[in-house]
Formats: structure tokens, sequence, C-alpha cells
């Protein structure tokens, strides 16, 4: 699977790149909300893994922006900081899951696996 993750966060974002390589995925990753829109009209990831709490555009605005150009791309929302409003705001524009961080990798891996069932 090719996943797009989307944080701010330089060392949460390639550890967590690293640890979906080694699982056999192809990950890339993007600084910015801005960046990530930018990639998605070149690349064709299979999934998407979003920050919500970001400098500039959020994770909420880059979510709808997402679903607009690809409704079916699967967006996992991932947070430290989401209140709860937050966390029901994007699972309303469409996230098919929500972790909050820090979390453990397996909760990464375990969550690509039901979107793989979800797509059989």
């Amino acid at each position: 699977m090719n996943i797009l993750i989307v944080d701010d966060e330089p060392q949460v974002a390639e550890v967590l790149a690293r640890s979906l390589t080694r699982e056999g995925h192809k990950a890339s990753v993007a600084h910015s909300g801005e960046e990530a829109l930018r990639r998605l009209g070149r690349e064709e990831p299979d999934a998407l893994f979003l920050d919500v709490s970001m400098p500039g555009m959020n994770g909420l605005d880059v979510l709808a922006e997402v679903k607009r150009r690809r409704p079916s791309l699967p967006v996992v929302v991932i947070t430290g900081h989401a209140t709860a409003d937050e966390v029901d705001a994007v699972k309303r524009l469409g996230a098919i899951d929500v972790i909050e961080k820090p979390a453990p990798l397996t909760y990464y891996q375990l969550a690509l696996k039901r979107l793989d069932t979800r797509a059989s």
C-alpha cells in the first residue's frame, strides 16, 4: 500500500514512514497541509495519515479538500491535541479512523489492516 503521511513534526512522520516501510508499504511524507495537497495533484496514494494540528492549513481544512478532490481516498487522522469536537468534525468530514498521539506503531499497522479488509 502507498501511504502519504502528513505531519508537521518531522521526527513523528519519519519514524512512522520507516515503520510502515519495514512492514512492506511505500510511505512518503509531507510536512504541511499545503505540501500534501500539491503532492495529491501528482501522486496517487492508497491512504493518507493526516495530523490535525498543523500551522498554516490545519488537518480539518486538508481533509475537506482531500475529500473534495478524492472522495474515496481513505484518511486516518492522527492527533495529539484534538478536542472532542474536532474528532467529531473529522469523522463527519469522512476520516475512517482517528489515532491519538503518542500511539504505539502497531496502532497504525492495525488501521491499515482495517483498510485492507474494507477494500476486500
